[in-house]
């Protein structure tokens, strides 16, 4: 049995098909246009990709912040329980799942059979999430894929405390007029988006093993951080960005079993 799942998030649709036997295949699409209608064009270039006629996938679940707007989708899940279920299946030992995107981040718990047990949300400021590190990434001219790689690089001796995404902008202005280097800078900006979510994991409570998800994932500067800040080992997965439609195609997929 084929099902699929649709994520759609704030800059992007990520769409995921899986079997009895595992993930099939998956696609990352920028968004463009309305919400619909570019979940419906993401999903469809998926299939022609894979090779797969539309009759083929027996049920579509859409998950993120648009998935009301999926109109081809079958059922709807939430962020948490998509997360949860696509971090489980790659990490069966994980006990606490962290989603970093691009408008804010949210940590949540499971148990053994990966069942959402408890979660918090942190969206409040965009000065700890993925759109923060774009601007980051323009303010200094460097490439988003490599701010992580030379984050590490860093000093460590900036330190950001602003709590919203606009001062903290000025603070990072402060500090080129002060001739910081981009390195120590960026360093700076991983412990402060950090800072926030560690706060909201331990109201959650972190109990190993701990698996990240969401595009900023793919940061290792923001994975050092938060692994130094919550003194805990991280997993990240190969494609972290697609957690949560993998976790809607397998609940798409555990649907049609009940």
């Amino acid at each position: 049995m084929l099902t699929a799942g649709i994520d759609v998030g704030h800059e992007s649709v990520a769409v995921v098909v899986v079997h009895d036997d595992g993930t099939l295949g998956h696609a990352t699409f920028v968004i463009a246009g309305e919400v619909g209608a570019a979940a419906a064009l993401a999903f469809e270039q998926t299939l022609a990709r894979l090779g797969i006629a539309r009759d083929r996938v027996h049920r579509v679940f859409a998950t993120g912040i648009g998935r009301e707007n999926v109109r081809l989708a079958d059922g709807h899940r939430t962020p948490m329980l998509s997360h949860v279920r696509g971090a489980h299946s790659l990490f069966p030992a994980a006990r606490t799942v962290i989603d970093i995107g691009a408008e804010g981040s949210r940590v949540m718990r499971c148990d053994a059979n990966g069942y959402l047990t408890n979660f918090a949300l942190n969206d409040k400021c965009a000065a700890g999430s993925g759109v923060f590190l774009e601007t980051v990434a323009d303010m200094l001219d460097v490439p988003l894929a490599d701010m992580g790689r030379l984050s590490l690089k860093a000093s460590r001796t900036v330190v950001l405390t602003a709590t919203c995404a606009v001062f903290a902008e000025s603070e990072i202005v402060a500090e080129i007029h002060r001739g910081s280097s981009r390195e120590d800078i960026l360093w700076g900006v991983n412990e402060s988006i950090v800072s926030r979510i560690a706060a909201t994991s331990r109201r959650v409570g972190i109990e190993p093993d701990l698996v990240l998800t969401g595009g900023v994932a793919r940061n290792v500067g923001v994975v050092q951080a938060l692994r130094e800040q919550l003194e805990v080992d991280i997993a990240v997965p190969e494609h972290p960005q697609i957690a949560g439609a993998l976790g809607a195609a397998l609940l798409a997929r555990d649907a049609g079993r009940c």
